[in-house]
């Protein structure tokens, strides 16, 4: 966090308001999950947090049905609040609610998935002086250390895939400068004991390590390109900004990717690969799926001329559906030419690429998504952010939003909801489906204002984790 000289003068000013550090912590209040105003009774949720500040940055369920938490949180520390390092913990919590332990993890931590054996594999862990330098770690349900390896990207140049695309259309293989090269780390997830890791390194690759982190696999995806443009105008022509990866297993052990596709992909993923995804040209998500022991099946895309940010893919058999951020053209209301909305994609793998649902829409004002699932048959879920007002500026006109938790069917149509809505701004940030399709998710809500307090200007002063069965 980064506090500007007026901010850190506030801070001592009204900190002295603050809440003792001896206080007891909130979550003890609560034992487990249960309806809690004023939060929407269909929902059962309790505090997970005890800090001054504090977020969620990732879920995940354990074989046994506990929720694993990925969290940031700044300790209550009275004066020191805000000059003390924000403290980072992986945080268990049992099927009924019930807190079952947590642990310290490392200061960069960016991914992790559970395994049926109970264990953890984690991506990053301690900063790495050199970017192309990735530590994974696999940890026991204790927080103890099994194994440890540090992955460094030192491809030959033969096989670097690295692109530069220009305003002027062109698109040319190319050597990225020092300040260009890096080591990505965009998603993971478990298959069985096996860690299935997604990398940007001089293209996009996919990684299969086995339970000792040695490495089973990589293949390539689809090549990087980067966007060498001077003004903003230049990079939303070229197709920015467009963000986001996501992975998922099927029951037959094939990996499915979806991942961004610029126009200037297309040219440069034939220079590569030679060949062509199927499905239509111009921008879009390309979906890419391999067996389980790293053969490329097959590749396609999906239009998607709107789409921000890829928020999460879901795959059942044949069938896939993915769901997104959209930025929909606005006219008419001054200073704001776009709607955040959700995007939903969904087809099958066995049936032509054109033969695919496209549906955008929004909930109310703004929508982000955090997390899309498959949350039963044929069922799809987003979670997210609904209710505020973006502006071009980057200021809000409506501020105090609501989380969102959202069933829709194979064609995009909704069929459930929930909403959440606390004293002040609240927003889901993360979500995962039971396999009984109910879904657990986190949440962030600011409490009630209190001008005594210095956090009243800050968000996410509460976090909570929920559970919602599905509906009959």
């Amino acid at each position: 966090m980064v506090l500007s000289r007026c901010f850190v003068l506030v801070v001592l000013l009204a900190l002295t308001g603050a809440c003792s550090a001896t206080e007891a912590c909130p979550r003890d209040a609560h034992s487990g999950f249960e309806p809690r105003a004023p939060f929407d009774a269909r929902a059962s949720v309790r505090r997970v947090d005890c800090g001054f500040l504090s977020s969620v940055q990732g879920l995940a369920l354990g074989p046994d049905g506990s929720t694993w938490l990925r969290r940031t949180e700044f300790e209550d520390r009275g004066e020191e609040s805000f000059f003390a390092p924000p403290v980072k913990r992986m945080t268990r919590v049992g099927p009924d609610g019930e807190l079952l332990g947590e642990f310290p993890i490392g200061e960069v931590v960016q991914h992790f998935t559970v395994h049926p054996s109970g264990e953890l594999t984690v991506m990053g862990w301690d900063v790495q002086e050199d970017p192309l330098r990735l530590q994974v770690r696999r940890l026991r349900p204790d927080g103890s250390l099994l194994a440890e390896r540090v992955l460094v990207s030192g491809l030959p140049s033969e096989e670097r895939l690295s692109y530069a695309a220009y305003p002027d259309g062109r698109v040319e293989r190319v050597t990225l400068t020092a300040a260009e090269q890096g080591l990505g780390a965009l998603a993971m997830v478990a298959h069985g004991e096996d860690a299935v890791l997604l990398l940007g390194m001089d293209g996009l690759r996919l990684l299969r390590l086995d339970a000792a982190l040695d490495t089973r696999w990589m293949e390539v995806v689809s090549p990087s390109v980067v966007l060498r443009a001077d003004t903003l105008d230049e990079m939303r022509a070229l197709g920015a900004p467009f963000s986001g990866w996501a992975l998922g297993v099927d029951a037959a052990g094939d990996i499915h990717v979806a991942s961004p596709f610029l126009v200037a992909h297309r040219s440069a993923y034939q220079d590569a690969l030679g060949r062509v995804p199927e499905g239509p040209e111009g921008r879009g998500i390309l979906l890419t799926r391999f067996d389980g022991a790293g053969t490329r099946q097959s590749a396609r895309t999906l239009p998607a001329a709107h789409v921000e940010e890829i928020t999460g893919l879901a795959v059942e058999g044949a069938a896939f559906a993915v769901g997104a951020k959209a930025l929909s053209p606005l006219t008419g209301t001054e200073g704001k030419s776009t709607d955040q909305d959700l995007f939903f994609a969904s087809g099958r793998w066995d049936r032509p690429a054109e033969e695919v649902v496209l549906r955008a829409f929004s909930l109310e004002n703004d929508d982000h998504p955090s997390a899309f699932v498959a949350c039963g048959a044929g069922r799809y879920c987003f979670a997210g952010h609904t209710g505020y007002v973006d502006l071009d500026t980057g200021g809000r006109t409506l501020t105090n939003g609501k989380g969102f938790l959202l069933a829709v069917d194979a064609q995009g149509q909704p069929v459930d909801s929930l909403r959440l809505e606390g004293p002040r701004d609240t927003e889901v940030v993360a979500a995962v489906s039971r396999p009984d399709g109910s879904l657990v998710f986190a949440f962030a809500t600011d409490q009630a204002p209190n001008p005594a307090r210095v956090s009243n200007g800050q968000k996410n002063n509460e976090t909570w984790l929920g559970v919602l069965a599905p509906a009959p």
